[in-house]
């Protein structure tokens, strides 16, 4: 099941925003190693157990004191953690030997070993966890049957060879399994995971941290938080920021505000602020991330005039994406040319970004809009339809939701659209028991692979809720999943389906997002990648 850290309902959506600020409090006598940085996230944590965490917040905060096999450095690229090197996979690309770090330990000192990875991964597949991230293990050899109850937690594929060596079985190659080790998979320790049952995670005193960092001053419902350095960390000589306090804080205006007052030192901002920043004072610190998110509309294949092709391609070629991000949005998120994000993949061959290869797929064209309204028109036997366009009611969700309402309307004469703006919960409702004509919704992948946003226009995903259904791209589909093809014909086979969906418009994609931040120039080490906000570890303070 997907769950609402890897996708949201609506425009405008921002994803996990953190903020560096320092206290304002240390002497100038006081070492720099000491000085306190003072954190924002857009909301507090869900949970601190690794098997459970399921939203963008606890993820990211996972990421501070935990580490897996692997992880990513400052530029976003996957480094060796607790394994000593990346491994090349044996028997087809399913089997995986690590040997481990024997300096690895947990923040009360034991060993981080093996069996701590067997355990996590077991306890994750294991019904009883009932885990909404199955995903993050799916690809092991006999996972989904455990977590259905078909076969015992102790038939997962994956097992100790030895104190410090781990084998990691996958049911069929996996391309992108790098980014799973890297950024989703952390171990826990067994004896103190089980002390505290189900009720692990739920604070800070009932959660063991085995990274750069250890989680403190959480007592499961406050919105502060702090990471204090983890003097066993096996790299800690090296992390050079001892503490960090963490404050919820949910308006961005708030935060750009500390940030002008010198009270912050990184900060997120969205929208006109961004436009702002660019032209004034604050363009020498706005830095600007294109995330692996992807906004999109899906349209309910069951209703007639929504699964009518023709329609779809009138409305997509009547919306000027170029100008909704950037007279709407603002926020230096980019038009989508094609399904899958700029910077997700390159050519094996050429190394050229995947949609230079595709081109623009999704372009701005009245003519084209009103050429295919009339064979819509002819086809439906109808020469004026009414269109009910579903979406969040953030303020930005409304805006987005106006522009596109406006661009149809605009060029298909007879097209009337209404927007139904509704909270979250209640879009999500709608779009699982397919109330809507079409909608907006967002993806975010957690690893870098076409197949996580091509698939969102196939059966194989509960994510299409439009329930588009074509057996020549579900064929190709099935082809990228099977892990089978060289890295060349995969990379082909995914450039013929982000074509075949663009000219069937199974789903019509709107923006890749981005993050826009402002950083002072007090601190250094503030790297945001594709894939996840900075990783304090990097960060010190000039």
């Amino acid at each position: 099941m997907q769950t609402i850290k890897k996708w949201v309902s609506g425009l405008g959506i921002i994803t996990l925003g953190l903020v560096l600020a320092s206290c304002g409090t240390k002497s100038n006598s006081a070492k720099t190693s000491d000085k306190t940085l003072t954190v924002t996230a857009a909301q507090a944590i869900a949970t601190a157990d690794p098997n459970k965490a399921d939203d963008v917040v606890s993820q990211a905060a996972l990421a501070q004191y935990m580490e897996g096999l692997y992880t990513t450095n400052q530029q976003g690229k996957i480094v060796p953690a607790i394994a000593k090197k990346i491994v090349k996979p044996t028997n087809g690309g399913k089997t995986y030997t690590f040997d481990l770090r024997h300096n690895a330990k947990w923040a009360n000192g034991k060993a981080v070993t093996a069996a701590d990875f067997v355990y996590s991964m077991q306890r994750q597949v294991s019904p009883t966890t009932k885990s909404q991230e199955i995903g993050h293990v799916a690809e092991i050899k006999n996972a989904p049957a455990i977590t259905s109850g078909k076969k015992a937690v102790s038939t997962l594929g994956v097992k100790a060879l030895g104190k410090y060596k781990l084998q990691l079985t996958l049911a069929k190659q996996i391309p992108y399994f790098n980014y799973r080790l890297a950024t989703e998979i952390y171990p826990l320790n067994k004896a103190f995971t089980e002390k505290y049952g189900n009720k692990y995670g739920t604070s800070a005193a009932k959660t063991l941290s085995d990274g750069p960092y250890v989680l403190k001053s959480w007592d499961g419902t406050n919105d502060t938080w702090h990471y204090v350095k983890n003097n066993h960390y096996y790299d800690a000589k090296n992390v050079r920021i001892k503490n960090i306090k963490v404050q919820t804080v949910k308006t961005n205006s708030t935060a750009q505000n500390l940030f002008e007052s010198n009270a912050v030192q990184v900060t997120q901002i969205t929208g006109t602020q961004v436009a702002s920043a660019k032209r004034g004072a604050l363009k020498h610190n706005l830095t600007i991330t294109k995330l692996n998110q992807l906004y999109f509309m899906p349209w309910n294949n069951k209703r007639s005039v929504t699964k009518n092709a023709d329609l779809r391609r009138a409305v997509s070629y009547a919306l000027n994406r170029r100008s909704l991000v950037t007279n709407v949005l603002k926020d230096g998120s980019v038009a989508a040319t094609s399904l899958v994000p700029s910077g997700n993949t390159s050519n094996p061959s050429t190394d050229k970004d995947f949609n230079t290869d595709t081109g623009n797929l999704y372009a701005y064209s009245p003519a084209k809009a009103k050429t295919y309204w009339k064979k819509a028109q002819a086809s439906l036997g109808k020469k004026k339809l009414t269109l009910q366009l579903l979406t969040n009611d953030t303020d930005v969700n409304k805006s987005a939701a106006e522009f596109i309402q406006a661009a149809i309307e605009k060029h298909l004469s007879g097209v009337t659209v209404t927007v139904k703006s509704v909270p979250l919960t209640n879009e999500i409702s709608n779009l699982s028991k397919g109330n809507f004509d079409f909608a907006t919704l967002a993806w975010s992948s957690d690893f870098q692979d076409p197949i996580d946003f091509l698939d969102k226009a196939s059966m194989r995903t509960s994510v299409n809720f439009g329930k588009y259904h074509n057996t020549q791209y579900e064929g190709l589909i099935s082809t990228l999943a099977a892990g089978t093809q060289s890295p060349t014909a995969r990379y082909q086979t995914a450039q013929q389906a982000a074509k075949f969906v663009a000219s069937h418009q199974g789903v019509t994609p709107l923006y890749q997002t981005a993050a826009a931040h402002l950083v002072s120039s007090k601190v250094g080490g503030i790297h945001f990648s594709l894939l996840r906000d900075t990783l304090y570890r990097y960060a010190y303070w000039k």
